[in-house]
C-alpha cells in the first residue's frame, strides 16, 4: 500500500474510534468490543498491533484516555478506553480538525 492511501486508512481508522467513543458518552469501554464495533460499522479489521497504535496516538493528542484494569485475584486484565472532552469537541466540530484524524 502506498504511503499515503495508507495514511488516509489510518486517519479514518483513528476518525471511527473517536466517533465510536464520543457515541459512549464519554463511558468506558473495553478495547476488545470498540474493535467489534470498528469492524461491524465501519469494516475496519485491526490487529491488536495497529488498534493500540492508533489507541495510542489518540492518547498522546488528548482524544482519549486509556487505562489498565486487573483483578490480582481472579487473574483478569483489561484494557478500557474512552473518549475525552477534546475528543468531544472534535467530533462535534467545537475546535479544528486534527491532520491525523478523519471523521
Amino acid at each position: 500500500m502506498k504511503n499515503s492511501s495508507k495514511r488516509i486508512k489510518q486517519e479514518a481508522e483513528r476518525g471511527s474510534i473517536v466517533q465510536i467513543l464520543v457515541e459512549w458518552q464519554m463511558e468506558w469501554m473495553p478495547v476488545g468490543e470498540l474493535r467489534l464495533h470498528l469492524l461491524r460499522r465501519a469494516g475496519h479489521q485491526l490487529t491488536e498491533d495497529e488498534l493500540q497504535f492508533h489507541l495510542n496516538y489518540l492518547n498522546e493528542k488528548g482524544y482519549v484516555e486509556i487505562k489498565h484494569l486487573r483483578a490480582v485475584r481472579a487473574g483478569l486484565e483489561m484494557t478500557a478506553v474512552r473518549a475525552t472532552a477534546a475528543g468531544v469537541d472534535l467530533v462535534e466540530g467545537r475546535i479544528a480538525e486534527h491532520a491525523g484524524v478523519e471523521l
